[in-house]
């Protein structure tokens, strides 16, 4: 508790310091220090000074500085003249996580032990923190939407892991004086910009030559596969997700997903369409453009496996398109199949599950891990 006493303490100064010079976005000294390439990454600036490592976050949305943390291990003495920014004396030992994708990455630092809260508890498959949530050591904090302060102060974190959004506020998690850790690597431009966020989080728990060296894995791995595929003729064309009420959304062609399955050697029938997230598009516009893929892919999550019947049932507008005639569909129920949490952070493992997909025998030795061929 007076380790919590003291972070907030000067978490609160630094908070005020940062907005009575004007603004948390925009003033932001330069850092004398070692700066740590990034080798994907473009939100991501992790900077090695004397005493300290600072992170800076760009804002997606507006390019300039979004929040600064600055790393002192726990066991050192605070630095003299640190800039502004949020301190975290590391390692972390009491987190709460908003969003299981982390959850994963944390139990492969083999730190999960520091998760202690949890929002949206319904959507963590990681085994380690379920059981502890059954039995009591982990807090059930409510819904990130409406969080359960009382919860929160049970916990006294060292700090919250939060998702942030295009001018979207925190409620009162601001008001409540612990760090909020902005988890945006879910913005980043391609599949392995979003994995180099590891190195930020790893350097959270102390972790900071375990996370380099497991990213230059990943790494290895994707650009080794992403060379395989983009080497085959043949690109099967691709349509993906499902109507979900008026609109059907789709990746465009710049997100994370757009781009691996290029990398995955496909071609992707809404490659044209511009934003880094999900676009959403009429029905009418989908069966005009993907009337004639080849493959359709698409991610659900239900109690039970959806079938080409089913499918009928719910919009029998699917039936118009070539994959649904020719029974080419593929389909991941991630309620079951932990596709978020196992590839967030290990894009090579999905890239390697879609060349699978298209290019059947390319990869003599490897069996689906995340879809299944509908029946």
């Amino acid at each position: 508790m007076m380790r919590f006493l003291k972070n907030t303490q000067i978490y609160l100064f630094l908070t005020v310091l940062l907005f009575s010079c004007g603004g948390a976005k925009e003033h932001f000294s330069p850092l004398d220090g070692e700066i740590v390439p990034m080798r994907y990454s473009s939100l991501l600036s992790i900077v090695e000074c004397e005493g300290y490592t600072a992170v800076d976050i760009s804002d997606p949305w507006g390019g300039r500085i979004m929040q600064r943390y600055l790393l002192v291990p726990s066991a050192a003495e605070l630095p003299e003249n640190l800039p502004s920014g949020v301190l975290l004396r590391t390692p972390l030992d009491d987190v709460i996580l908003f969003s299981g994708v982390h959850a994963g990455l944390l139990e492969e630092f083999g730190v999960s032990g520091a998760v202690k809260g949890i929002c949206d508890a319904g959507y963590f498959y990681c085994e380690a923190i379920s059981d502890r949530l059954a039995a009591g050591s982990v807090v059930d904090c409510g819904s990130s939407l409406n969080v359960d302060a009382e919860a929160v102060m049970q916990v006294s974190p060292d700090a919250i892991f939060v998702l942030p959004y295009e001018n979207g506020g925190f409620g009162k998690l601001e008001n409540m004086g612990f760090p909020l850790v902005l988890c945006a690597d879910y913005m980043e431009g391609s599949p392995l910009a979003c994995a180099e966020w590891m190195r930020f989080y790893g350097r959270l728990f102390g972790l900071g030559v375990k996370s380099d060296s497991l990213f230059s894995v990943v790494c290895n791995e994707y650009e080794t596969l992403s060379g395989v595929a983009r080497a085959v003729r043949h690109r099967p064309k691709l349509m993906c997700e499902l109507k979900s009420s008026s609109a059907w959304y789709v990746p465009s062609g710049e997100s994370t997903m757009g781009r691996m399955y290029a990398d995955a050697g496909a071609d992707y029938l809404f490659s044209d369409c511009k934003g880094s997230g999900s676009v959403p598009l009429s029905y009418e516009v989908v069966l005009d453009k993907a009337a004639d893929a080849d493959v359709w892919l698409f991610k659900y999550n239900s109690v039970s496996d959806k079938g080409y019947a089913s499918l009928m049932s719910d919009f029998a507008g699917y039936s118009y398109f070539k994959p649904f005639k020719q029974r080419n569909v593929y389909a991941c129920n991630t309620r079951y199949r932990h596709l978020f949490e196992e590839t967030a952070f290990h894009p090579e493992r999905l890239l390697k599950e879609l060349v699978a997909v298209f290019h059947p025998g390319l990869l003599n030795d490897y069996s689906l891990q995340y879809y299944e061929k509908m029946r």
